[in-house]
């Protein structure tokens, strides 16, 4: 056993593989029903030595969001005192770069305890790694007109970033040399809290993995869902306070499903595009501006940023959806472009003209794929490389009909440890070849530790506007090539319309 002091007081860990294990170290106080829509608190100092050996509850949740939330939807005990990390570290006497790692989910499900965050593969690399747990949902994201902070989700991330600035020295773990790192919503997140004054001073890198200035509403969208929430429940917002979590997640439930399965740029706005309705809101005061414009800005926080897609985003996503042709694709897609001021059937034939030999399913997962994910974190490389050394990434086959390596295909490799037991993770996360994920995690660790990156293909190029050039990772395969999605993003010009 190993007992390490923190703030909050004195905790107790165990070894496993060669590395350090704390599970469960709270960063903040529980979540209890008088605190559920409050700014997160400091945790109040225990007595005596605290087990760190188990994980602990994770937030409230009820699957949603079609085949690709319903996947990433925990099954683990749910609780009140989720707000806490989970640190693995080579050495509680180091100095070594830290991860922290935010878990993706639709900023409605997922946690930090889930099974290939368990792996340890970052600190059996030198790393000492922080997985967090933060609010989801309505307990993180829905606006509240009575005073209650907005983005309490990334407030929570915000407090977990601090603990790690207080705390992490003690773990083995260089303060100043922190990577701020997320997934898919995670990697919403890290854009988001990365245009937040809060953060500034608390990391040294940024990570947006699988998304980027994604899920951003405008407080008048903010509105809208606070207004959809309530007449769900037929309550008000004295009386939300009451509710029991479990009411409030069945509302929640309903109205994700709602907007992920029924787009509708009148009722939700913004959020249209992705049918997550509980993201990050601008709110003038934790949120000043959009991620991007604080970017275009220079006020973002102004450190080098590792950013990238998969090459099928949206290849789970479109399994949802029926046979389908040209028409009925436009159908599908026009609520959710029309935030970017174009019509379904205007994307669909400029889709159709730069990529003739796609199926309108493949159209689909492009146009799709492109809107949520290729796009933005496109947006946001081009905008942060204009001050700060950005290293973009591909990750996948280039396939016909845009059947590429689909969301999350990568996260098993990035989290890849040789001589760890793969048997309990799921076939979406299943390592097939542990060479190749072996040199995947290990580009994932230099950037981490290096200040020039490397790869299996040598020196790892900056980005820019106009270089475009990405490292692309395919089954072995490591090269730099010019990013082959770059030019999609012309498509969307309402200029052209």
């Amino acid at each position: 056993m190993t007992i390490v002091e923190t703030t909050g007081g004195p905790v107790e860990g165990f070894r496993e593989n060669g590395y350090h294990v704390f599970l469960g170290v709270p960063y903040a106080a529980p979540v209890t029903p008088e605190r559920r829509f409050a700014a997160p608190q400091p945790v109040p100092r225990w007595s005596g030595i605290r087990s760190a050996t188990t994980l602990s509850a994770v937030c409230p949740q009820i699957p949603t969001y079609g085949p690709v939330g319903k996947a990433a939807a925990s099954r683990l005990e749910f609780g009140t005192d989720f707000l806490t990390v989970n640190i693995r570290t080579p050495s509680v006497t180091g100095s070594a770069p830290v991860l922290v790692w935010i878990h993706g989910g639709g900023y409605a499900v997922g946690s930090a305890n889930e099974a290939v965050l368990q792996s340890g593969a970052f600190a059996a690399s030198g790393v000492v790694e922080v997985t967090v747990n933060y609010r989801l949902g309505a307990l993180g994201f829905l606006h509240l007109n009575d005073g209650s902070p907005d983005n309490r989700g990334l407030l929570d991330q915000i407090a977990a970033l601090q603990w790690v600035r207080d705390n992490i020295e003690a773990f083995g773990g260089d303060p100043r040399r922190v990577t701020f790192a997320g997934r898919s919503a995670g990697g919403f997140a890290i854009a988001a809290v990365m245009a937040m004054p809060a953060a500034h001073g608390l990391f040294a890198k940024a990570m947006p993995q699988s998304g980027a200035s994604t899920g951003i509403s405008t407080m008048d969208d903010a509105q809208k869902l606070n207004r959809r929430m309530l007449d769900s429940l037929r309550v008000t917002e004295a009386e939300l306070h009451e509710l029991s979590f479990e009411a409030l997640l069945v509302a929640q439930r309903d109205l994700c499903n709602e907007s992920y399965e029924r787009h509708d740029f009148d009722r939700d706005g913004s959020a249209s595009m992705l049918g997550v309705p509980f993201v990050p809101v601008i709110d003038g005061v934790s949120l000043p501006r959009h991620p991007e414009a604080a970017a275009a800005g220079g006020e973002t926080v102004a450190v080098p940023v590792m950013i990238g897609c998969t090459t099928g985003e949206y290849v789970t996503h479109a399994t949802a959806q029926p046979d389908m042709d040209f028409e009925f694709a436009a159908g599908l897609l026009h609520e959710r472009v029309r935030p970017m001021g174009l019509t379904g059937t205007e994307i669909v034939e400029r889709y159709r003209q730069a990529l003739p030999d796609h199926s309108p399913r493949g159209i689909w997962r492009a146009v799709g794929g492109d809107l949520v994910f290729q796009n933005p974190a496109t947006r946001f490389a081009r905008l942060h490389a204009i001050r700060q050394p950005v290293y973009k990434y591909l990750y996948g086959p280039i396939e016909p009909d845009e059947l590429g390596a689909p969301h999350g295909a990568e996260v098993g490799e990035v989290w890849y440890r040789r001589g760890m037991d793969v048997s309990h993770l799921p076939m979406r996360q299943a390592v097939t070849q542990p060479d190749f994920a072996t040199a995947v995690h290990d580009v994932w660790v230099s950037f981490i530790r290096d200040e020039l990156p490397q790869s299996p293909a040598g020196d790892w190029p900056c980005y820019s506007a106009l270089q475009p050039e990405v490292l692309h990772m395919d089954s072995g395969d490591f090269r730099v090539v010019s990013d082959p999605f770059d030019g999609r993003i012309a498509l969307w010009s309402t200029a052209s319309a």
